[in-house]
C-alpha cells in the first residue's frame, strides 16, 4: 500500500495534470457535460473522453467511423471476433462476452495504475431495458467503481442512425467526423428512396431463426422491420407487436409472401466477411439452407418459392453504421429493377473506415450478380 502522503501527492499531481490538459484544450468550460443516452438515462461526463470500452460491435463500428479507435482500451469478445472489421481492436483486452461482462476486469482497466478511476472513461453498450446486457445492468455492475460513465446507444434502427452518430460525435468531440458520416448516409439513403419510391409493394417474410416448428420472424419493431419499411415493401409480420414474434410455417404459408429472406450467421472467427463465391463449401451450406425452406410443407403454394425468390442474407451489415449498405442490398433484392448498386456502396463504406472490399465474396445468396 502506498504511504498516505505519497498517494495524496499522486492524486493531487494527477488532478493538476487534468486541469492543465483541459485548460490547454480550450474545452474545459464544456464540462461537466450532461447528455441523455438512447436508453433515456441522464449521464454526466466530467471531462473529455479519452478512454472507451465498447461492448457491442455496432458501437465499435461507430467509434471507428468517427476516427476514435485509438481511444478504445478494451472490448467484448464479440468485437474481438470480427477481425476483418476491427483489425485495430483485435489485440485489445477482453472484458468478456457482450451478455456476460467481467465487471472486475472493466474496473481494473478503468483504474489503470492509479488507486481511483480518472473520469475520462466511458462504457458504450446496448440499451435493451430489462436485459442482462442492457446499459442499466452494466451500470449496476460497475456501480462499485466510481467515475465510469455508462452510455447506451442503439445502431440498429435506420430511422435513428444519424441521430445516434450525431450524439456520439458530441460525446467524443468528433462532430465534424459525425457530420461527414451523416452526409454520406443521407446521400445513400436518398438514392434508395428515389430508386424504390414508385415501385410496387411486394409482401416479404424475414426469418430470424428456425428451431423445429418454431420460427422467429422479424417484426415491425426490429431493426429489419425498420429496414423493410424503408425498402418499400409489406412486412407480413407488420401487425405483430413483438420485435421477434415466434410463429409457425403454416402461418407463413397463409400470408403468401412474394419474397422470403433468411438470416444466416457467419463463422464466429470472422477474418473475412460474407461467404466465398461458388463453388465453395460456403455455397454448399447456403444451398442446404435454401433447400430446407423449399422442402417445408406446402412450400410450393408460396409465391416466393414458386418464383425463385428465396434468399439467404449475411447479417453483418444489417445493423450498425453500415446498415445503409444492408438496406441497399435489401432494396435491390426486393426491387431487382431498381437502379441500385449495393457492391459499390459497400466498397465506399469500407474505404471510409480504412478497409478494402474483399473480392470474391458474396453477401446475399443466390448472388445478385447472377440474377
Amino acid at each position: 500500500m502506498k504511504p498516505f502522503w505519497r498517494a495524496q501527492a499522486s492524486h493531487l499531481g494527477l488532478l493538476m495534470l487534468c486541469i492543465i490538459v483541459l485548460s490547454a484544450s480550450g474545452v474545459g468550460s464544456d464540462y461537466p457535460m450532461n447528455i441523455t443516452d438512447s436508453a433515456g438515462r441522464e449521464v454526466t461526463l466530467k471531462m473529455p473522453v479519452e478512454r472507451i470500452i465498447v461492448t457491442s460491435t455496432d458501437a465499435a463500428e461507430a467509434v471507428i467511423n468517427l476516427g476514435a479507435e485509438d481511444r478504445v482500451v478494451a472490448v467484448s469478445n464479440t468485437v474481438k471476433s470480427k477481425k476483418f472489421y476491427f483489425p485495430s481492436l483485435k489485440d485489445k483486452p477482453s472484458v468478456g462476452t457482450f451478455n456476460s461482462l467481467d465487471y472486475e476486469m472493466m474496473g481494473a482497466i478503468a483504474r489503470g495504475d492509479g488507486d481511483q478511476v480518472v473520469p475520462d472513461i466511458i462504457v458504450i453498450g446496448y440499451t435493451y431495458p430489462g436485459k442482462s446486457y442492457g446499459i442499466d445492468a452494466v451500470a449496476r455492475g460497475l456501480a462499485p467503481f466510481k467515475n465510469i460513465a455508462c452510455i447506451g446507444l442503439d445502431f440498429y434502427q435506420p430511422e435513428n442512425m444519424t441521430a445516434e452518430m450525431e450524439k456520439l460525435g458530441v460525446i467524443l468531440n468528433k462532430e465534424a467526423k459525425a457530420r461527414d458520416y451523416i452526409d454520406w448516409y443521407n446521400e445513400k439513403n436518398s438514392d434508395i428512396m428515389k430508386a424504390v419510391g414508385k415501385t410496387t409493394m411486394p409482401k416479404v417474410y424475414v426469418e430470424w431463426t428456425s428451431k423445429g416448428t418454431d420460427l422467429t420472424v422479424m417484426g415491425p419493431a426490429s431493426g429489419a422491420g425498420g429496414m423493410l419499411r424503408s425498402a418499400s415493401c409489406f412486412n407480413i409480420a407488420s401487425k405483430l407487436t413483438d420485435p421477434y414474434p415466434v410463429i409457425n410455417w403454416e402461418w407463413v404459408v397463409s400470408q403468401k409472401p412474394d419474397i422470403i429472406i433468411k438470416r444466416q450467421t457467419t463463422p464466429s472467427d470472422q477474418s473475412s466477411i460474407g461467404w466465398e463465391a461458388r463453388p465453395s463449401q460456403d455455397t454448399v451450406a447456403l444451398d442446404r439452407a435454401v433447400d430446407e425452406i423449399l422442402s417445408r410443407s406446402a412450400a410450393t403454394a408460396v409465391p416466393a418459392v414458386k418464383n425463385d425468390k428465396v434468399y439467404i442474407f449475411s447479417w453483418d451489415f444489417m445493423a450498425g453504421p453500415d446498415q445503409v449498405v444492408g438496406l441497399t442490398y435489401l432494396a435491390k433484392v426486393i426491387h431487382p429493377e431498381a437502379d441500385l448498386d449495393p457492391e459499390s456502396v459497400y466498397k465506399e463504406y469500407l474505404q471510409k473506415i480504412g478497409l478494402t472490399y474483399p473480392e470474391g465474396r458474396i453477401f446475399v445468396y443466390p448472388d445478385l450478380s447472377n440474377n
